[in-house]
């Protein structure tokens, strides 16, 4: 009988499978202990959810071209500082409307990523201290991509990055008499700050246009370091509203074999530049700025991975403590030469590919870093590999966060983030070019002609199969 019922769920889809799993567990247990299959009221509850869920009647999800979205937030501020852990007390309350669109189904890259929607949000939040954390309004744009649908219950991915707008920084704190962490604000040191944003998001169709959403998600605020202090923000949250979709829209959303990204594997060489604080009682900014080259291999047709070499300029890094800020003594540089502005590294270099877009998230050592013994701490003589404390030390590791969007042709523009842990270093806005190598696969072709040439992104040769999608 058991195995009956499990087929039967079985049939209708992944998902239901996964329902049938579960509850066949359960009674499973309960056949090993040898007791009396008497249900306790928390499992007599969850398999009435479940049956609940797969029983009522679906609709008939038609595609529409737009949807609105009003949500309101709810969530806490995660303390990663003493001052924020004094300070980031209530709650952080607010809301969110947003606009999305869908794929339109004629870029490659949209079925590479399952046909996502791409939206605008615009929210709201107050962050649990009026007087020293104040509001918080910030916009961004985002992807939204599905993971599965199941009747009338979607499950979407969503990322999304943009700015932020705070109404209190360390400039409106109690500062006069000293600085306790009781009273200061060294979450924000400047007005517009990143907004960076991750969530899982629930849909629960009600009619055809209307349905309840849900998010669960994680969201970042800071100015990465461009004024200090800086600890910024980070928020998990839940949102809680509906949706109304309209317009009508039947795209082809059938999956195209044939397609793959156009090249065999890509070099690039990325210069980025800003400034940054290194702390506050310095009162004056150092130009910073970083040489990436690397190459990629396409492991799918929306994700490539490889490595590259990457130089850093710090000039932030002069002679410390410094006369004029002799109470920082997070480093102990005693010259003010280039020599100590100067760290090079290798990276891994992970690229999430979406058109013209491309998300990158770099993993890096340090190869040469003469502040690793740059540190009040005596005879200090490290390697490559050592043990630290983020709180006290930069480290032996960097992480970049980045966008970037090709303009024209070949060449690009970046905008980005290092990072040392969950510290963040500096800003990075660039421009850089592509090198994207490929070679002809017709088994036609001779040997010799078959030899890697450079790939121009805007000077495409028509493809040798039958396609409906155009770039």
């Amino acid at each position: 009988m058991l195995l009956t019922v499990s087929c039967t769920i079985y049939c209708y889809n992944e998902i239901t499978f996964v329902s049938a799993i579960l509850i066949n567990c359960i009674i499973f247990a309960k056949i090993v202990k040898k007791d009396d299959m008497q249900w306790s009221k928390s499992q007599k509850t969850a398999v009435l959810l479940l049956i609940i869920t797969f029983s009522i009647p679906s609709y008939a999800q038609h595609r529409y071209k737009f949807t609105s979205k009003g949500v309101l937030s709810a969530g806490m501020i995660v303390p990663h500082s003493k001052n924020l852990d004094s300070i980031a007390k209530g709650m952080v309350l607010g809301g969110e409307v947003a606009f999305e669109w869908a794929a339109q189904s004629k870029n490659r890259w949209q079925q590479f990523w399952h046909f996502p929607n791409v939206g605008i949000g615009v929210g709201f939040v107050n962050l649990g201290n009026n007087r020293l954390l104040g509001n918080a309004i910030y916009a961004y744009p985002y992807i939204s991509i599905p993971l599965f649908t199941v009747k009338h219950i979607d499950i979407n991915l969503k990322f999304g990055a943009g700015l932020s707008y705070v109404t209190k920084t360390w400039n409106d704190a109690d500062t006069l008499s000293g600085i306790d962490a009781s009273t200061a604000n060294s979450a924000f040191s400047f007005p517009l700050n990143c907004y960076l944003t991750s969530s899982v998001n629930f849909e629960y169709l009600l009619t055809d246009r209307i349905a309840i959403i849900g998010d669960l998600g994680y969201a970042h605020m800071s100015n990465g370091s461009f004024r200090n202090p800086n600890f910024g923000v980070n928020m998990g949250y839940v949102h809680l509203g509906a949706i109304y979709k309209f317009r009508l829209h039947n795209p082809n959303l059938s999956y195209n074999p044939a397609y793959n990204l156009p090249f065999d594997f890509e070099g690039k060489i990325v210069a980025s530049g800003f400034s940054r604080e290194i702390h506050y009682n310095d009162h004056k900014s150092f130009f910073v700025g970083s040489l990436h080259a690397g190459l990629t291999l396409p492991i799918v047709g929306w994700y490539a991975l490889g490595g590259g070499v990457d130089l850093f300029y710090d000039g932030a890094f002069t002679k410390r403590p410094s006369d004029e800020n002799p109470m920082f003594k997070r480093y102990k540089i005693d010259e003010d030469k280039f020599s100590n502005k100067i760290r090079f590294g290798i990276s891994v270099n992970n690229e999430f590919i979406m058109g013209r877009l491309t998300g990158i998230v770099d993993f890096g050592i340090y190869l040469y870093d003469p502040i690793r013994n740059a540190y009040p701490q005596d005879n200090l003589n490290r390697g490559i590999f050592y043990k630290y404390n983020l709180k006290k030390e930069d480290g032996w590791n960097y992480t970049r966060f980045a966008l970037r969007y090709r303009v024209y042709d070949n060449f690009v523009v970046q905008a980005g983030i290092k990072t040392h842990g969950y510290i963040a270093e500096m800003l990075e806005i660039g421009v850089g070019y592509l090198l994207p190598f490929a070679r002809p696969k017709y088994d036609s072709l001779k040997k010799s002609s078959k030899a890697y040439r450079l790939f121009r992104y805007d000077y495409k040769e028509p493809p040798a199969y039958p396609t409906p999608w155009v770039e």
